[in-house]
């Protein structure tokens, strides 16, 4: 029986016998399946699908030894999840078998429906990372972006949506290695959103990872105007509440909501799809707010960090291993 197996047998026994029939972890996939069950099936696939793919770059960003341990230290693991009456993907990565419970980090993603999927690649960055630093993390990919399942929904952009997050806190309740007395939230672009508005309901909550986030809504849309299709086609009700959907998701209005869990906020200065400026406002709110926070610019970055992703990992660990 293979790695995989076992431990969806150790779930089950810790559990009870009757475990997987009420989880809320359906459908478990072993990540490393597939076109990714090795590095050599990874580059493949990535050089057959991509063209001009750079197979040097791909090398120096992610090479084999980094594959190899990811996969023989970490578990894996896609799964389905129900929230409110839809079918949601979500993924788990983890320590194999941790000695202890372990925190844990609620990944959230950016982009919109199927925009900003969680890819097998993204799987192994940051997340991985958070992973190998000795955290249980979970993550959703949000209603409406499944590419095969039925009943999926809608995205809201920061709507009912919210509920697929808060879920994965009932999921990691029925992982026996989560210690669900220690929960941070960890958003990328959109997914700052989906954290801040997750966390006034988390009162509990331990730490707040901001990365490349807006904080005001209604001035995002004025610095980038292109947004405002996402939000016209995703915000229910946008058309004729504008101004009242766009406060309700902008953390800037209801910094008295939060939790006073601190919040680390990472910002490239050339982000061309969220104006650092937004961080910059956040962190002077919060300030006022006496909310503790530290905010770090990186000179020229874009909206990937791209220049900056190790000093940035190293960021995000250290904040968290400080409050978890």
């Amino acid at each position: 029986m293979n790695r995989f197996g076992l431990l969806l047998i150790s779930f089950s026994v810790l559990l009870g016998a009757n475990a997987f029939a009420d989880s809320t972890m359906d459908e478990p996939q072993n990540c490393f399946r597939g076109p990714f069950e090795s590095y050599e099936k990874w580059e493949a696939v990535m050089n057959k699908k991509k063209p001009g793919f750079d197979i040097e770059a791909f090398h120096r960003a992610f090479p084999a030894e980094k594959f190899n341990q990811r996969k023989a230290e970490l578990d894996c693991t896609d799964f389905t999840y129900q929230s409110d009456q839809f079918n949601v993907e979500g993924f788990y990565l983890a320590p194999k078998s941790p000695e202890k419970q372990l925190p844990v980090v609620i990944f959230n993603r950016g982009g919109n429906a199927g925009f900003g999927y969680i890819v097998f690649g993204t799987k192994m960055d940051l997340p991985a990372e958070l992973a190998s630093e000795g955290y249980i993390v979970l993550g959703s990919q949000y209603r409406g972006a499944s590419r095969h399942l039925s009943n999926n929904g809608n995205d809201e952009f920061g709507g009912a949506d919210v509920n697929d997050v808060l879920a994965l806190i009932d999921i990691a309740k029925t992982l026996p290695q989560a210690d669900t007395s220690r929960i941070a939230l960890v958003g990328w672009s959109r997914g700052v959103m989906q954290s801040y508005l997750s966390a006034k309901q988390l009162p509990k909550l331990k730490a707040i990872v901001s990365v490349a986030g807006n904080a005001d809504l209604t001035q995002a849309v004025v610095w980038r105007p292109a947004m405002e299709k996402v939000y016209a086609a995703r915000i229910p009700d946008y058309a004729t509440q504008k101004h009242q959907r766009l406060a309700e998701r902008s953390v800037i209005n209801w910094l008295d909501k939060l939790p006073p869990a601190p919040i680390l906020m990472l910002h490239g200065t050339a982000d061309e799809r969220v104006s650092a400026e937004q961080s910059v406002l956040l962190a002077k709110a919060l300030n006022g707010a006496g909310h503790k926070n530290k905010l770090i610019l990186y000179d020229g970055d874009n909206h990937s960090l791209s220049n900056n992703r190790i000093q940035a990992f190293t960021e995000i660990k250290t904040w968290l291993n400080q409050y978890l």
